[in-house]
């Protein structure tokens, strides 16, 4: 009777030593990224959000312009960027247009760069046809073209105008999902430049 007690004391003890020992905290593992970081002496923990939300990194893309150059965001960093998506189908946009023009032709010559993005992929014509638009009315301001619609859907446009203020840091300071009159586009950019 005492072996049969011993046996059975014995089976809970390795099994509590059994349990207990898969629950035992096991010692952390170096992180490779960490470690890396400082190797380098940077911390990339840092790095900020890249999204489309005010405060947000501006995701980077590059487009072609009308005459086929490759405008890439990034490179376009110490500068206050006025970046609006529109289609020449869309009311909406067509009465922010000439609005555009007005405030692009009064900062041009200064620290702000204006793109507005096309977003071919939602036009019922060609980049021809929409060209034929911009020259009947007299845009003068830099136009690109999103052919796939790729980067209108990576900034998250619903419907046009939308229009993003990225601050010399690459950094959106205003996102506005509608059109603007030259006063609010005038505020937007001021409040940028000053801040």
């Amino acid at each position: 009777m005492n072996r049969k007690w011993i046996f059975v004391v014995g089976i809970i003890l390795l099994g509590i030593a059994f349990f207990v020992g898969t629950f035992k905290t096991k010692e952390p593992k170096e992180n490779p990224i960490v470690e890396s970081q400082q190797a380098d002496g940077k911390d990339q923990t840092t790095e900020e959000k890249k999204g489309v939300f005010v405060g947000d990194q501006a995701y980077d893309f590059t487009l072609l312009d009308r005459e086929g150059n490759e405008i890439k965001l990034s490179d376009l960093k110490g500068k206050i960027v006025y970046l609006n998506f529109f289609t020449t189908r869309s009311s909406s946009c067509s009465q922010e247009m000439p609005h555009i023009q007005e405030v692009y032709e009064q900062y041009k010559d200064k620290n702000v760069v204006f793109l507005a993005v096309n977003v071919l992929a939602a036009e019922e014509k060609d980049a021809q046809g929409v060209n034929e638009f911009l020259d009947e009315k007299g845009y003068t301001f830099p136009i690109l073209y999103d052919v796939d619609g790729e980067i209108s859907v990576k900034y998250k446009v619903r419907a046009c105008p939308a229009t993003y203020i990225i601050d010399a840091e690459g950094i959106i300071t205003a996102s506005v999902s509608q059109s603007m009159d030259k006063k609010t586009m005038i505020e937007k950019i001021e409040n940028t430049l000053n801040k």
